[in-house]
């Protein structure tokens, strides 16, 4: 008996814990009914702290993912730009006719890299230039963290005799006008000596004119020193600097949502729903 006793001691002060201190019958009595609201509350609180959990762990993954998108005049920029980020050569300078994924896990990121066609020059038609701006948005779906528009430091005014503005004008024409808070301007030194003026030089001279590209975009710039003769360790440095800035963007606004991108969603979640359709009528016909 007195083992019993000692086996369910605990019973009273738990009690007290759910009904609080005792005095009389009446107490015990509405004590004894407070017991499930509170087993209840327990559970809606045990419920919506699973839920939370669930969700902020749901988010830490996707905010590791980064999606960028690399347009420019210059393939040989953009080549070596991409192989910094990624931090491996992902292959020869060859032209390429559509836009083309390449993706690296960087400090414990998923990045996604979508390379280019000439979509800034004149070796694509009118049509296919469109088609390949529509595929770059849609291989970085749900939308690009940033835009980058790669400028050399040397020769892209004799060679190209464009500006700066020109060519995010045409950028903006192909994914959009609300892409120019999107577009992060990186000017990429490849001189195979390693030399090249400074950011602050780069401004005051206004190369390529870009102050005027700079307003139409928020000002923000960046210069890497991404030289073929410099290591790929020191490049990854510098590709990682970048990433930094393109994660303080989406910090900042998330990701750009493209009307082509939510037109899609809406045609996809409308064949879903027919496809469901059709599927719950097939197996009710076999049910039967």
């Amino acid at each position: 008996m007195l083992s019993l006793f000692s086996k369910i001691s605990w019973v009273p002060d738990a009690f007290k814990t759910f009904t609080g201190p005792l005095t009389n019958v009446k107490q015990y009595c509405e004590g004894m009914t407070r017991i499930p609201q509170h087993i209840m509350g327990f559970s809606k609180a045990a419920a919506s702290a699973d839920r939370y959990i669930t969700t902020t762990s749901r988010l830490h993954i996707q905010n590791t993912e980064l999606r960028l998108i690399l347009l420019g005049p210059s393939r040989g920029a953009c080549v070596c730009l991409r192989d910094s980020l990624l931090g491996y050569s992902a292959g020869a300078l060859v032209v390429e006719k559509e836009s083309t994924t390449w993706r690296a896990r960087v400090d414990n990121r998923d990045l996604t890299v979508i390379e280019t066609p000439d979509l800034l020059g004149t070796s694509l038609g009118v049509r296919q230039r469109a088609q390949e701006a529509l595929r770059s948005l849609q291989l970085a779906s749900p939308g690009p963290h940033a835009v980058l528009l790669v400028l050399p430091t040397t020769y892209l005014d004799e060679v190209y005799q464009i500006s700066a503005r020109d060519l995010l004008s045409k950028l903006l024409s192909l994914v959009g006008e609300e892409a120019a808070n999107y577009v992060l301007v990186v000017f990429a030194c490849v001189n195979p000596r390693g030399a090249s003026l400074s950011l602050d030089q780069l401004l005051e001279e206004d190369y390529l004119g870009i102050k005027a590209a700079l307003s139409m975009c928020g000002k923000r710039v960046e210069l890497v020193n991404i030289s073929p003769g410099r290591s790929m360790d020191s490049r990854m440095v510098e590709g990682r600097r970048l990433l930094d800035r393109v994660i303080k963007m989406r910090a900042q606004q998330g990701h750009y949502l493209h009307k082509f991108l939510r037109r899609e969603d809406e045609v996809r979640t409308q064949l879903l729903n027919n496809m469901a359709v059709l599927l719950a009528q097939k197996l009710d016909k076999m049910g039967k």
